[in-house]
């Protein structure tokens, strides 16, 4: 017994004992702790801290780099290479226990962040920000991520991107990350700059010794920047830098070009003419000849041999359509489309003075003039609506103007107008399509329904609809003849019977009236009358009622019509907004708004601008129909205008190359390239209604495609084997100046605007397949002439089809320019005149 319990003591003594010892063996276990990992920049002093390690007793330190000590302190500093270390703490403790730890140190090149140089644009250009300049100079680093800001709002998460910005001064931040997390900035400055305002004053005509004042005062620069001006004339030197100066020129004509310059480098030109004439000289006297009229196809000759010089001769003739030559020589033919030319005839003398006359040639399909016919002349009552009919009249797409008492009260061919009581005449002048006009007129007299003893009273006739309203007036006739015919009978009855009628009253007595109850004919009233007229001259009872009062009638509603018109082309503006009063109406197709008025006279009418296309106008409309003319904001800028102005002058430069030769081919080249110019320039308001691109976008990739097609147009035009062939007709035909491409029509223009993308899939495979077709025309001539200018234009088409680049706009640019120049592939090999030159150039 005593034995057990001394075994369970030693027992549970051994057991408390282990318990101590395994405590306190827990409480001092051996824990390395290295640190943190870190991040430095290249030549930072590292300092690695091994002091949070424990253990028992005293504890010893090692760090380690792979194989090499790097140091044996609980804490030290040490500068480290570029790169990733990975340093080992090794800690020991008395009892001999060790434990590890590491800790990587990382020393990187934080990236370099290049925004690009400081940039200097015009408004509404975009610009590339481009962040490819950036670099990580670690070599096994990469960047992560680019950051562009203006004024800490996010612009661009992109490498790179383009942006329009507005006019002014942006500074662009840009912050590029590594794949470590470093980061590098960059700033960026952009100036917007508006291009100065160019004004070197009007042309002049000076006789010559005149000190001739140049004066650029009225240039300015929208940013308000320092401005610089050179004064060059051209062919010649530069004349003066100063903003303005004086100067005595020799006779002649001087073209002066003033460049002027900010101080960003933006330019801008503008040209002065001054004709510096002698003090006797006179300019030499064009005469164009009459004008002429005749049908088209016919060949029209336009001779200036009238032409004369009082003191010299007439050195040189050039024809003008707009800006287009026609020719230059005294006497030509030439063949006119269909429509009316105005052609210009401008002499020069050998002094350099000039002289203008106008002709007019007019093509027409017939011979027939308009006759105006307003119909004959009409009466009617007051109120009632006359009818104007110009039916009649003969033309060709003839206009119409009703004009009464100076005021157009129509332009429709058959409309109905209430006349006031009056006579009046109105004029019917109508115009066909070539400008031609004749003249009517057709008198309308209106009197108002007598009233008085025995006149039946007319109430006032309703208004009735224009369907119905023919019928209306005859049944009024009707009533009229009717209701006068009653009366006359019973005056002639109650004048004519004898004393002892029937009736058996005197002339003078009361005579009762016709049995008003259906009564037979011929019978007497079974009622004897038991009264007599009680006086001797009273006027017998006819039975029907006096007059009342005249009714006032109701006025109808004044409809007043104002039609909105394009002032340069008076091409109808659909979509305006048009108000008078609190009415506010929006433009049809035809351009036009309708208003029920309650009194006629002057009223003010407004017509809301178009954002962009068209300024708003207030006018004064008198009578029932007014037209208002909105002008255009559609229009180039300096910037656009003067790429234009190098395309001519570059493909002039080249046209006098071979201008040497027969001019036949290399004119029309000329005028494919002016008609292409003139197409844009021509671009208006109305194009853009309803269209989804901008003026100013459309206008820029229209130029640049006119661009490279002018520019490819004008090497074939001085290609070897095209001279050689102007060098061979040359022989046989003289220096022709003929031979010109056909204006570019504008009705596939607003389909493009309104939709790029439906004109790219509707006219896209129809332009192919005239590509196809042309083709294979051009390929049946090769037998029988050179078609080698026509292939020129040709391959010009083919290649614009084949570039599949760019947007839908820029797509559809490029297809209607193709058109175009396939149709005049076409005129080419259909004119007689270039046929003939081709057929001499077969090798």
């Amino acid at each position: 017994m005593f034995r057990g319990l001394h075994l369970r003591r030693v027992c549970v003594v051994l057991f408390v004992y282990a318990s101590l010892l395994l405590l306190m063996s827990g409480a001092s276990a051996l824990d390395a702790r290295a640190g943190d990992d870190q991040h430095v920049s290249p030549g930072t002093e590292v300092e690695l801290d091994g002091s949070g390690s424990t253990g028992t007793g005293t504890l010893t330190y090692n760090w380690t780099e792979g194989g090499t000590v790097l140091g044996e302190e609980a804490l030290f500093s040490r500068k480290f290479s570029i790169g990733a270390h990975t340093i080992k703490l090794t800690v020991s403790d008395s009892t001999n226990t060790t434990g590890t730890d590491t800790v990587v140190v990382r020393v990187n090149h934080p990236p370099i962040a290049y925004a690009g140089a400081d940039r200097v644009i015009l408004p509404d250009t975009y610009i590339k920000l481009d962040a490819s300049g950036s670099r990580d100079e670690d070599i096994d680093g990469s960047i992560a991520s680019y950051k562009w800001t203006e004024d800490g709002v996010e612009l661009s998460t992109r490498k790179s991107f383009n942006k329009i910005f507005d006019a002014g001064r942006h500074d662009i931040t840009l912050v590029v990350t590594d794949d470590f997390g470093d980061t590098g900035e960059d700033t960026l400055e952009i100036l917007v700059n508006c291009a100065p305002i160019a004004d070197a004053g009007p042309d002049m005509t000076v006789p010559e010794g005149t000190m001739i004042h140049f004066n650029a005062s009225n240039s300015s620069d929208p940013d308000g920047n320092t401005l610089y001006y050179e004064w060059k004339e051209d062919g010649g030197g530069i004349l003066n830098l100063a903003q303005s100066f004086d100067m005595v020129l020799p006779v002649g004509t001087h073209s002066i070009t003033m460049t002027l310059t900010d101080g960003y480098g933006a330019t801008a030109t503008d040209r002065v003419v001054l004709e510096v004439t002698t003090v006797d000289q006179k300019p030499p006297i064009a005469d164009a000849g009459s004008d002429q009229a005749v049908l088209v196809g016919t060949s029209v000759m336009l001779d200036a041999s009238g032409s004369t010089d009082p003191d010299g001769e007439i050195v040189k003739y050039e024809w003008l359509e707009g800006s287009y030559v026609l020719n230059e020589s005294m006497v030509f033919e030439y063949i006119f489309p269909k429509g009316v030319h105005h052609i210009t005839l401008v002499v020069t003398d050998n002094d350099g003075a000039s002289g203008t006359d106008d002709v007019m040639v007019t093509a027409r399909s017939s011979m027939d003039m308009p006759e105006a016919d307003a119909g004959a002349d009409r009466e009617a009552l007051e109120g009632a609506e006359i009818i104007l009919d110009a039916s009649r009249s003969s033309g060709e797409n003839l206009t119409y103007q009703w004009i009464l008492n100076g005021t157009t009260i129509s332009e429709t061919q058959t409309f109905y107008y209430l006349f006031d009581p009056g006579t009046h005449m109105v004029t019917l002048s109508i115009t066909d399509e070539y400008e031609c006009t004749d003249t009517d007129e057709v008198g309308v007299v209106i009197t108002t329904p007598a009233v008085g003893p025995g006149i039946n009273h007319i109430p006032a006739i309703p208004e009735v609809s224009r369907t119905h309203g023919l019928w209306s007036y005859i049944l009024v006739a009707l009533l009229i003849l009717v209701l006068a015919g009653i009366v006359f009978m019973r005056r002639r009855s109650a004048t004519t019977r004898p004393t002892g009628t029937a009736y058996g009253y005197k002339y003078n007595e009361y005579t009762p009236p016709p049995d008003m109850t259906g009564g037979k004919a011929g019978k007497t009233n079974p009622k004897p009358a038991t009264k007599t007229a009680t006086k001797p001259n009273a006027k017998p009872d006819t039975g029907i009622a006096p007059p009342g009062p005249k009714p006032v009638p109701v006025q109808p509603k004044v409809m007043v019509k104002v039609k909105v018109l394009d002032s340069a082309s008076r091409t109808p503006i659909p979509g305006a907004v048009v108000q008078t009063g609190s009415i506010t109406r929006k433009t049809d197709a035809a351009g036009e708004a309708m208003f029920a008025l309650d009194h006629g006279g002057q009223h003010t009418v407004s017509v809301s601008g178009i954002p962009n296309l068209y300024k708003g106008r207030t006018v004064s409309v008198e009578g029932d129909k007014g037209t208002i003319l909105l002008s255009s904001e559609v229009r180039l800028d300096q910037e656009q205008d003067a790429r234009l102005r190098s395309v001519r002058e570059a493909f002039e430069n080249r046209y006098r190359e071979v201008s040497g030769y027969d001019r036949c081919i290399p004119n029309f080249y000329r005028s494919v390239a002016q008609r292409l110019i003139e197409y844009v320039r021509g671009m208006a308001a109305i194009h853009f209604i309803g269209g989804n691109a901008g003026s100013k976008e459309v206008t820029d990739q229209m130029i640049s495609v006119i661009e490279s097609v002018c520019a490819e147009l004008s090497e074939i035009m001085v290609s070897k084997r095209n001279i050689d062939l102007y060098a061979r007709s040359s022989a046989g035909n003289g220096n022709s100046a003929g031979c010109n491409a056909s204006q570019i029509s504008y009705d596939l223009l607003q389909d493009l605007i309104s939709s790029p993308s439906g004109f790219v899939s509707e006219t896209s495979p129809g332009v192919g397949r005239a590509l196809l077709e042309i083709d294979r025309e051009i390929t049946s001539r090769t037998r029988n002439m050179s078609v080698i200018p026509i292939t020129g234009v040709w391959s010009i088409a083919k290649s614009l089809l084949a570039d599949q680049s760019g947007d839908d706009l820029e797509q559809a640019i490029r297809i209607l320019i193709a058109d175009t120049l396939l149709t005049y592939a076409k005129e080419m090999y259909e004119d007689p005149e270039i046929v003939k030159r081709l057929k001499r150039g077969i090798l």
